[in-house]
This record gives C-alpha cells, sequence and structure tokens, in this order.
C-alpha cells in the first residue's frame, strides 16, 4: 500500500486529510511539523507527501531544504497545501509537484495526490 506523510500543524486539517486519503486506500503516517516530519521520512520513507508551509518547530520550508539534503528523500513526491502566500516561493524545487492553497476542495487534493503517488493494493 502506498505511504502517504501528511505534515500540518492544525490538528483538524491534519485528521482530515489523513482520513480522507486513508479512505482512498492510502497507508497514511502524520506529524505535527518539519522536524517530526523528518523523522518520520527517516524512519518509514513515505511514497508521497503532503506538506503544510506555516508550522511551529521546523517550517514547511526548511523541511524542503532539510529534505533536499536527506538521501532518497529528494525523490519523494511533495503536494504543498498552505494558505499563504509563499506557495511560489517552493513551488519551483523539484521534488514539490503540486501547490494547493487552502482552503482546498476535498476532490482535487485526493485527485492531485493519486497523479503523483497511485494508491496500490485497494481493497477487492
Amino acid at each position: 500500500m502506498s505511504r502517504i506523510l501528511v505534515v500540518d500543524d492544525d490538528n483538524a486539517i491534519r485528521h482530515m486529510v489523513v482520513q480522507l486519503l486513508a479512505s482512498e486506500h492510502y497507508d497514511v503516517t502524520e506529524a505535527e511539523n518539519g522536524a517530526r516530519a523528518l523523522e518520520r521520512v527517516r524512519a518509514e520513507r513515505p511514497d508521497g507527501i503532503v506538506l503544510d508551509l506555516m508550522m511551529p518547530v521546523m517550517d514547511g520550508p526548511a523541511f524542503l531544504e532539510a529534505c533536499r539534503l536527506e538521501p532518497g528523500c529528494e525523490d519523494i513526491p511533495v503536494v504543498v497545501i498552505s494558505a499563504t502566500h509563499d506557495i511560489l516561493d517552493v513551488a519551483s524545487q523539484p521534488h514539490v509537484k503540486a501547490c494547493i492553497a487552502k482552503p482546498f476542495d476535498l476532490d482535487a487534493l485526493v485527485a492531485v495526490v493519486t497523479r503523483f503517488v497511485p494508491p496500490t493494493n485497494p481493497p477487492a
């Protein structure tokens, strides 16, 4: 099953995205900030990342920079979700495949995630 890491400091948004992607047959893990997400990437090597930009401890842009330096992490597709205008600053990074502004349409998020990380082994 394809694994997606959802990184957002807003508990409600993070849990909503986790539940949504789990219902689409993804194995979903979560992190509340970039530092925790980096730990998850090292331990679990997700197939894709849904990343907020504005977070405490380590924000999205700092996570992207740290991830770029992490062996193997630079190949993980990232979908950025954010309410800030900083989306344009990170959109040009090679592993950022898409940027979606908050508030976002749930179907649009699923469509973008599945475009870059197709779910595997859905139940029969």
